[in-house]
């Protein structure tokens, strides 16, 4: 770390989270308070960036959360790097092993059960390949067993909230319903040509 100390204020639904990063500074060997978790609501997170000890600040959220941060780390000069979530987008080529580049656009939007900012979302790919490579994602996709994220054999374990369940609960349906009430296209994906 370059002699610079840090502090993490993690999102307040997952604290086992922080602590668990910290154990792991810990663990490694380095001294006591060079990386610290801050349990702390984020109400009390503008304090923490005016302090004069705070020298930059980083945010993966939401844009609110991220104008916040942002208002409050331009008004003491800190520098900061806000990033609202990748939407890297993947690009499958004509010359592609499908199946490999299926499974890996799979595993990579599953990241965290799919509940990560930096999951895969978006899937550009030729059109001679589109509908191999669309069925094969799907059949990727089904093997994601659902159930006890304890037991090893879950791929995918609970939201991390009834709000988020019923939020991407509300996603789908809307997506099913603008699609005249059929799920003919499952994935989002651009299809392109060019030859």
């Amino acid at each position: 770390m370059a002699g610079n100390a840090a502090v993490l204020k993690h999102a307040s639904n997952v604290p086992g989270c922080a602590l668990a990063i910290e154990s792991v500074f810990r663990e490694a060997g380095f001294p006591e308070h060079l990386f610290r978790t801050l349990l702390i609501p984020s109400q009390d997170v503008h304090a923490i960036i005016e302090a004069p000890a705070i020298a930059a600040v980083t945010l993966t959220g939401s844009v609110a959360a991220e104008q916040q941060v942002a208002s409050a780390a331009s008004a003491v000069l800190s520098k900061s790097v806000l990033e609202l979530g990748g939407s890297d987008a993947y690009l499958v080529l004509d010359d592609a092993d499908i199946a490999k580049a299926a499974r890996a656009c799979a595993a990579a939007r599953m990241v965290n059960g799919g509940q990560s900012c930096i999951a895969g979302k978006r899937f550009i790919v030729y059109k001679c390949v589109r509908k191999a490579f669309e069925r094969t994602v799907v059949e990727a996709m089904a093997s994601y067993a659902i159930g006890d994220p304890r037991d090893e054999a879950t791929k995918l374990g609970p939201l991390q909230s009834v709000k988020a369940r019923d939020e991407i609960h509300d996603q789908v349906r809307k997506s099913i319903d603008s699609q005249g009430g059929a799920a003919e296209r499952p994935l989002r994906m651009i299809a392109i040509d060019l030859d």
